[in-house]
């Protein structure tokens, strides 16, 4: 059975050897190419197609991201392994919409680079297991906000418009201006929102953040 071939595209030169003699202990791939800048490595690909890319995303260069997105635009089925020290799960979600196939943190068991190869070979997805848990928090977070927050659906046009300037730490004299309605109008809405949302006081409204940011992005 043919062995995969691999391109390493990595600017550290210490670890670009060590990940090239590890993977050159393994029967089932050989390293094609090494190349420490972005433009290198689409060189490289452009040459000879490897079937297995692992991809540095802080290039000397061009950002990772952008190689990630030019080797899929060169070749749908390549399997792209991003390798980075970027724990950011923004970077994570940027690269996913690009068409990588897995995302490992650099630092980790070295059993789990070659998990991910497999499983990026088996077309499934692979995420750094660390990464994961964190994405996982966060949204188990986001979603106990949203359920223990109360709905906003009841809330009339205008009352919608206070609650975002409220949102953005306006006073009612700001909002009043703004809207070209007086103060004492501007205190029945702001009375009337928390009376029909149940909540004491608007500290709670902006402790529910992430729920109103959607809340609003919806209503838009």
């Amino acid at each position: 059975m043919p062995k995969s071939t691999v391109l390493l595209i990595e600017d550290d030169n210490l670890l670009r050897m060590g990940l090239k003699s590890m993977i050159g202990m393994k029967e089932d791939y050989v390293v094609d190419a090494d190349v420490a800048t972005g433009r290198e490595g689409i060189q490289a690909f452009s040459q000879q197609h490897a079937d297995i890319v692992l991809l540095d995303l802080r290039l000397p260069d061009m950002p990772g991201t952008e190689v990630l997105k030019r080797l899929r635009e060169k070749d749908k089925t390549v399997k792209i392994i991003v390798l980075t020290a970027c724990d950011s799960d923004e970077m994570l979600f940027e690269t996913l919409e690009y068409g990588t196939n897995a995302y490992v943190l650099k630092g980790e068991n070295p059993d789990e680079l070659f998990l991910a190869i497999k499983y990026a070979l088996n077309d499934d997805l692979f995420i750094s297991p660390r990464l994961a848990k964190t994405i996982v928090k966060d949204y188990l977070f986001a979603t106990r906000q949203r359920k223990g927050f109360p709905t906003l659906q009841c809330l009339t046009p205008r009352e919608l418009e206070v609650v975002r300037y409220i949102f953005d730490g306006r006073k009612s004299r700001e909002i009043a201006d703004m809207l070209s309605i007086s103060i004492k109008t501007v205190d029945k809405h702001r009375s009337n929102i928390l009376q029909k949302i149940g909540i004491h006081n608007f500290n709670e409204l902006r402790q529910g953040g992430l729920y109103l940011l959607d809340f609003m992005k919806q209503a838009e």
